[in-house]
């Protein structure tokens, strides 16, 4: 008997069951023997073994792409996938090791992908190609991402790359020529996002002239609120200080000129919020309300340089804090700095209210704006977690090391570990990602005094981050 006949006889009680089919009886096929049945299932079972599956019509061959990075060593494997998994692992700390990785150009090992899917999804653009190609393998083939490094990026493909790796490309290009970085944008302008139009409009601050007036006059119809209000205040800083805006006419019909000191000849300043305005809401309304405008329009407008603005307004918060705002999207960082000594707690009151449309272009403007900025020893935030946590997200970066040093040698700090409530695991691993390698010794030797959980997932953030920075 064939094989082709011993399937077409016999598979279908193999695989059924002689219940549910039953084998042919004894006859011409099988004879008399009464193991003939027996013999026949089991030369089915053989033929089936030996025999060559029918080939597919189509085959369907999936391409991964090609990714230079070299993987991580071995020993970093498992305290990552320890991290990763571990169920007090903050965004903190995701975020600090995935900087690392594309600080450092390396990549994870292929098989640690599945085992670490929520941080290969939320940190793909910084893990390489083929993590950013594992993390769409779900995705349909015509909504996926191009797969590529930042050193790869040109004109012709740089609307696939990831949103922070396409301003940095853009910011660069404007630096060169502002006409073709405007081009590039024009023609991917209402494709995209509210929160990427916001971001690509901040960065064509680089390069702002009145050639750009025309685009900024559509930007400024835009839907979103927050793209319209910054292409107003970019087409009013085109029109310089004798331009009309409305916007801040409504802020100066807000501020109340006065004098002030002996002889009543220094000026005074203070913003009367609206009576519909609660305590509480205070920060967001004022930033609202100071969107559109800029430290120069008002200095002007009132008469006064900026110093003699931010000596007016010492004495009222919040308007030194529209002060702090403006000064940080135009990057003045002296002003900052000396409204930072009036204002400590600005940066705070940033965090609160949501502030988020600093625009760094290099680390050397990220590191001047938070030394401005920031002042430990002016100021520390009582609830510790959310302020440092949206200046860790801010800057993606560490402290400087002088500004981290007054971070732990500060009364706060040392008074957080030897009360009875000290910092969590949450709040322990911002810090631990705040702080530069040169001061992760002095860190390791406090968190010894922590509680067990926010100690053991600290030290295991520092260890990794030390191994990640230590590669060559």
């Amino acid at each position: 008997m064939k094989p082709r006949d011993l399937k077409s006889r016999f598979l279908p009680a193999l695989l059924a069951g002689t219940r549910r089919e039953p084998l042919p009886r004894a006859g011409p096929v099988l004879g008399t023997d009464p193991h003939a049945l027996l013999r026949a299932l089991c030369l089915t079972g053989q033929a089936l073994r030996f025999e060559t599956p029918t080939a597919p019509e189509q085959i369907v061959r999936e391409m991964w792409p090609e990714d230079v990075r070299p993987i991580i060593p071995d020993h970093l494997r498992a305290p990552i996938l320890r991290l990763m998994n571990a169920p007090k692992c903050s965004n903190a700390a995701e975020s600090a090791v995935a900087w690392a990785f594309a600080s450092k150009k390396v990549r994870p090992h292929l098989f640690d992908l599945p085992r670490m899917e929520g941080f290969v999804r939320r940190q793909a653009d910084h893990l390489g190609v083929v993590a950013q190609y594992w993390a769409q393998r779900e995705v349909p083939a015509g909504k996926q991402n191009s797969y590529f490094d930042a050193d790869q990026i040109s004109e012709k493909n740089w609307t696939d790359a990831p949103s922070a790796l396409r301003l940095k490309f853009l910011e660069s290009l404007r630096a060169r020529d502002a006409a073709a970085g405007r081009k590039l944008v024009a023609p991917v302008w209402a494709r995209e996002s509210a929160e990427v139009r916001l971001r690509l409009l901040a960065a064509m601050q680089v390069g702002l002239s009145h050639q750009d007036k025309e685009f900024l006059d559509s930007a400024a119809k835009d839907r979103a609120p927050r793209v319209k209000n910054l292409a107003k205040r970019l087409l009013a800083r085109l029109a310089g200080t004798t331009g009309e805006n409305p916007a801040l006419a409504a802020c100066l019909e807000r501020i109340e000129r006065t004098k002030a000191g002996l002889r009543k000849k220094r000026a005074s300043l203070i913003l009367q919020l609206p009576a519909t305005v609660k305590e509480r809401n205070a920060n967001r309304w004022v930033i609202e309300q100071f969107a559109e405008i800029g430290l120069d329009e008002v200095a002007c407008a009132l008469e006064l340089p900026l110093d003699g603005l931010i000596d007016a307004a010492e004495k009222d918060e919040y308007l030194l804090f529209a002060f702090s705002m403006m000064a940080s999207r135009e990057k003045k960082w002296d002003v900052l700095a000396k409204i930072a000594e009036a204002l400590p707690d600005a940066w705070g009151r940033m965090s609160e209210a949501g502030f988020d449309e600093m625009n760094f272009a290099d680390d050397g403007e990220r590191n001047r704006w938070v030394q401005a900025l920031v002042h430990p020893r002016e100021w520390m935030p009582e609830s510790a977690f959310p302020a440092w946590e949206w200046l860790l997200r801010r800057m993606e970066a560490q402290l400087p090391p002088p500004l981290m040093l007054h971070v732990l040698a500060s009364k706060w700090w040392k008074k957080r570990f030897s009360g009875e409530e000290k910092p969590g695991a949450e709040e322990m691993q911002v810090f631990c990602a705040l702080c530069p390698p040169s001061l992760r010794s002095k860190l390791r030797d406090q968190l010894q005094l922590a509680d067990l959980e926010a100690r053991e997932i600290g030290l295991l953030l520092l260890d990794i981050l030390d191994g990640l920075e230590t590669l060559t």
